[in-house]
């Protein structure tokens, strides 16, 4: 269960990111920022559910 957690996070930021396009039609610039910003959490996240 633990394993598959940043997994589901991961989904659900980019669903959420992909409807935030959808909806606002922000630039692509601005989502690459938040993408980047999004892994980095959930690999900090992941190492830290890990230790």
């Amino acid at each position: 269960m633990m394993k598959q957690l940043p997994l589901c996070v991961g989904i659900v930021c980019v669903t959420a990111i992909i409807i935030t396009v959808i909806i606002c039609k922000v630039s692509l610039e601005t989502i690459f920022s938040l993408i980047i910003g999004m892994l980095i959490i959930v690999f900090a996240v992941a190492n830290l559910i890990d230790l």
